[in-house]
């Protein structure tokens, strides 16, 4: 089974992890490829089999201690951006303009900050988009 597959790759996990990690993905990996899970089609079935010999044979290999823990790192990528970034909110974005209470809603088709009174049903639409006109 080896040909040139990592067994830590095969589960998905960084090599060296703690023998905890390693168990549970490996029984992650079980629940969602186990072959009885696709009893129905012969073809899935036999490529989840495949699947599972695979997984079973990383799982062993690490837990007998016969994976390659020296395994060298992804290469790596440009530096990705940031995923949050502060930005300032100007107070009044959340207050409606019409009467100057704060927003319980914006509307739907341009976004205009809206009050309970701007919209008393609750219908998501300022006056100039509410299909019906205004109340």
């Amino acid at each position: 089974m080896a040909g040139g597959k990592n067994a830590w790759t095969v589960l998905g996990i960084p090599a060296g992890s703690p023998p905890e990690m390693v168990r549970a993905q490996y029984l992650r990996l079980v629940r969602v490829n186990h072959p009885d899970r696709f009893a129905a089609d012969p073809v899935e079935r036999a490529r989840h089999e495949e699947l599972m010999k695979d997984i079973t044979w990383a799982y062993q290999e690490i837990v007998q201690g016969r994976a390659d823990v020296k395994v060298s790192p992804p290469p790596r990528g440009p530096a990705a951006p940031p995923r949050y970034t502060r930005t300032t909110v100007n107070p009044r974005d959340l207050q409606c303009r019409r009467h100057g209470r704060w927003a319980v809603g914006y509307c739907t088709a341009c976004n205009t900050p809206l009050c309970s009174r701007c919209d008393e049903a609750l219908t998501g639409y300022c006056d100039a988009h509410r299909p019906w006109g205004g109340f």
